[in-house]
């Protein structure tokens, strides 16, 4: 399933990986991020280099730029949640890695008490299956219904083309399998507060990625972190250059505008971030720096 689900949602030709995962010492460990009573852990399915041919229509002087050697770092990222007595996944990577770190961490699969998703691309959905059963028995699956109306829509599916159908089939799957665990929800926006998924974790839209792109905020007293699942995929690239595009954008044109509300809203707010393709730690904060922005990874100042 790595391999084929690889070349649909990476494109492995354009991608190379070197998978480290480290997340089974970092899950317990010194590493976690807190959030209020929340702790947060980084898992992996690895780190990747991709190739400047998956930006759109991109001026060569930016990749000339900021890409001298035409390549950018990339990851794999997911996380876990512990607090109030709940135990979340946010996303699940592609399925490689993820019940073994669970395992080495201590965690058994029924102990998962929701998946909040941000979409269903293979790299975010694949851990939810095995051999087209559910890994997570008791687990609530949380999804934007815009992003489940896109992927059981056959209109859309046979708009996509067949390069993207096992996409479609891998989703349709992981939902009838999981049946009525499936809630789906509206997300709003920053300004309406956001949708209340859970106490202390709301729903943010982030359209264009694909139709129901969804973030999520935790915010438990003081302290927020934002997970903005595939708001960005090539940091190096698109803090400096917010307005580049990728293959992997659905609607290219609304996932820019989105990002770059976003990012103008994370930079004022000073709100942590954590992303599902920002290379290791995966979490930080932004600073404004010109027409773009400057990620700094979490413990750098």
């Amino acid at each position: 399933m790595f391999r084929s689900l690889l070349a649909l949602f990476l494109i492995s030709s354009l991608l190379s990986f070197s998978v480290a995962a480290r997340a089974a010492e970092e899950v317990g460990g010194p590493s976690a991020h807190t959030v209020g009573q929340w702790r947060v852990y980084r898992l992996t399915d690895g780190a990747a280099t991709g190739k400047a041919a998956l930006f759109v229509d991109t001026d060569p002087n930016l990749v000339q730029t900021y890409l001298p050697d035409g390549t950018y770092p990339t990851a794999i990222q997911y996380f876990l949640l512990r607090g109030h007595g709940k135990t979340i996944l946010i996303d699940t990577g592609l399925g490689k890695n993820l019940a073994r770190q669970l395992a080495e961490a201590g965690i058994k699969p029924e102990a998962i008490d929701a998946i909040l998703l941000t979409h269903m691309h293979g790299d975010h959905i694949g851990g939810l299956l095995t051999a087209d059963q559910a890994v997570f028995p008791d687990a609530t699956i949380y999804l934007s219904e815009k992003e489940k109306a896109y992927w059981i829509d056959p209109k859309m599916m046979a708009k996509a083309g067949p390069a993207k159908k096992d996409n479609f089939l891998l989703a349709q799957r992981a939902l009838a399998v999981y049946g009525d665990r499936v809630k789906t929800f509206f997300p709003s926006s920053f300004a309406a507060g956001g949708a209340t998924l859970l106490p202390t974790i709301k729903a943010i839209a982030a359209y264009g990625h694909t139709p129901g792109h969804s973030m999520f905020l935790l915010e438990d007293g003081s302290d927020k972190l934002l997970f903005w699942g595939d708001l960005t995929h090539a940091m190096a690239m698109q803090m400096p250059a917010p307005q580049v595009a990728m293959v992997y954008d659905i609607n290219p044109k609304e996932a820019v505008a989105t990002r770059l509300a976003v990012l103008r809203h994370v930079a004022a707010q000073k709100l942590a971030v954590a992303g599902m393709h920002i290379p290791d730690p995966a979490i930080g904060h932004l600073r404004a720096a010109g027409a773009g922005y400057v990620f700094m990874p979490e413990g750098e100042k």
